[in-house]
């Protein structure tokens, strides 16, 4: 068993980022972390500043090492299996059982991706969400936007910076005659059957198949993914959950608080649109608020 103040569930961005704070504020903080985070299928993180374009798994890597270069932090790996108890008394189970007061959850979502055969082993290399993310290194090519339950007319007009050649496959959802008027504009092309197939080299797109054999080539994919808790901790514990058109991630205050005292969520897992940069923002504020938390400082 192991006994702490603070416990940080998952241990990317946020969660390192919230125990460094935890640490030099001389609080034994550990981070419990399975390294299945949601940034592992991408090549390189972009935008991060001192950071852009080194591999995540080298940025986590070199965060984790200054995190237990403090004498108060710990790593586990492995997974939280159930969390009990409450604010100044919570359980963690899983490989070890660990005693906190208090909770960060930093544990992320997970993408539902589209049931498309070759669509998944070109995610986060050639089909890709975010354009800030991997639209620079995309640029100027041939690039198809998939609908999937909805056109996606924000990033119909996003993209529009990164590429002059758009192709929206519309994948058997309707186009309002509001939405094609919107959509009727140089650089962006309409394409209607659904899409069954993603072609590709390692990776890297080639073309899309459609119902009937016909292919449509392009060398960048772009969908947005329907996101949700990658864990049912949050949700065991009875934390608020935030309903909206992209997904499900949960409620917290301008401190990082989930709506149960004592637990605190970072990263993307409480933001409705994922973001490297913002992950390590929001835990650096989750760590510095769970400690003042932990001194009866925060209302």
């Amino acid at each position: 068993m192991i006994g702490v103040d603070v416990a940080v569930v998952g241990g990317s961005f946020a969660g390192v980022s919230a125990a460094i704070m935890l640490a030099r504020a001389r609080r034994r903080v550990v981070i419990i972390d399975d390294g299945a985070t949601r940034n592992r299928y991408a090549r390189a993180s972009h935008g991060f500043l001192g950071m852009d374009g080194a591999a995540p798994g080298a940025i986590h890597a070199k965060g984790l090492a200054e995190v237990l270069a403090y004498p108060t932090a710990q790593h586990l790996e492995g997974r939280v299996t159930a969390i009990t108890g409450s604010a100044g008394a919570f359980v963690l189970e899983g490989l070890e059982e660990v005693r906190a007061l208090r909770v960060i959850l930093a544990f992320g979502q997970r993408d539902h991706l589209p049931d498309i055969p070759g669509l998944r082993e070109c995610w986060g290399k050639t089909v890709v969400q975010c354009p800030y993310c991997h639209g620079y290194e995309l640029a100027d090519r041939t690039t198809g936007l998939l609908a999937w339950e909805a056109i996606p007319m924000h990033h119909s007009v996003h993209l529009q910076d990164w590429t002059d050649d758009l192709i929206l496959l519309e994948n058997g959802v309707e186009v309002t005659v509001e939405e094609a008027g919107k959509l009727a504009r140089p650089g962006l092309r309409r394409q209607a059957g659904r899409v069954v197939r993603v072609h590709h080299s390692g990776g890297a797109i080639e073309a899309v198949e459609l119902e009937g054999g016909a292919t449509v080539e392009m060398r960048a994919l772009y969908l947005v993914t329907w996101q949700e808790p990658a864990s049912s901790l949050a949700q065991d514990l009875g934390c608020e959950v935030v309903e909206t058109p992209m997904g499900r991630h949960l409620k917290v205050d301008d401190h990082q608080r989930t709506t149960v005292p004592g637990v605190f969520a970072a990263g993307d897992l409480a933001r409705p649109y994922p973001s490297a940069t913002q992950a390590a923002s929001t835990g650096n504020r989750a760590g510095a608020a769970c400690h003042q938390d932990l001194l009866g400082l925060l209302e």
